[in-house]
C-alpha cells in the first residue's frame, strides 16, 4: 500500500494559499475602488463648481461685495445677486467639508481650486459679516469654507482677512439658513 498522508496536508496548504491570495486581491480591489470613487467625486465637485450660477456668484463676490454697506444694499435691493453669492459660498463650504473628511484629496483640490478658493476667502469678509449677522441663535456659518479658505490663502502667501466672529448675537432677524 502507498502512504497518502501527504494529500490532506497539501490540500490544506493550497486552500490556505488560495484564501490569502483572495484576501490580498480583495484588499487591492477595495483600495483601487476607493481611489476611483474619490476621483469621481472630485470630478463631480469640479463640474458643480464650474457651473454658471456658481461662477456668477463668485464673480459678484469678487466685484460687488467689497464692503458691508455694499453687501447690505445688495441683500436689500438685489436679493437674487445676494443669493448667488450665498450659493457660491455654500458650495465652497461643501467642498471644504469634502476635503476635511477626506472624500476628495486635499492636494488635488488645492492644486485645481486653491487660487480661486483663496481669492473667494479673501473677498468674503464683508459678505460673511453681513450673512453671519443674519443668523439667528448664534449659529456658525460655513466652518469648512472658513477653515480651508484660511489655509488656501496661507498657501498663496496672502494674509487672512480680519476674523469673522464664530458666534453672532441671537437678536438677528432673518431665517437663519446658511
Amino acid at each position: 500500500m502507498t502512504d497518502a498522508g501527504w494529500l490532506p496536508q497539501v490540500s490544506a496548504s493550497a486552500s490556505l494559499l488560495i484564501s490569502i491570495a483572495a484576501l490580498a486581491f480583495t484588499g487591492l480591489s477595495y483600495k483601487d475602488r476607493r481611489r476611483q470613487d474619490r476621483r469621481d467625486l472630485f470630478l463631480k465637485l469640479h463640474e458643480r463648481l464650474v457651473e454658471a450660477d456658481l461662477q456668477r456668484g463668485r464673480r459678484l463676490l469678487f466685484t460687488r461685495a467689497r464692503t458691508v454697506e455694499a453687501v447690505q444694499r445688495m441683500r436689500d435691493e438685489e436679493p437674487d445677486d445676494f443669493d448667488l453669492i450665498n450659493r457660491a459660498v455654500a458650495m465652497l463650504d461643501v467642498a471644504g467639508l469634502y476635503v476635511a473628511r477626506g472624500y476628495v484629496d486635499k492636494q488635488d483640490f488645492l492644486a485645481e481650486w486653491g487660487g480661486v478658493y483663496a481669492r473667494a476667502w479673501l473677498s468674503a469678509d464683508a459678505f460673511l459679516t453681513v450673512r453671519l449677522g443674519d443668523l439667528r441663535g448664534g449659529r456658525e456659518g460655513w466652518p469648512h469654507f472658513r477653515a480651508l479658505g484660511a489655509e488656501a490663502a496661507a498657501a498663496l502667501g496672502t494674509p487672512d482677512p480680519p476674523p469673522i466672529p464664530d458666534r453672532v448675537s441671537p437678536g438677528a432677524d432673518t431665517d437663519g439658513a446658511a
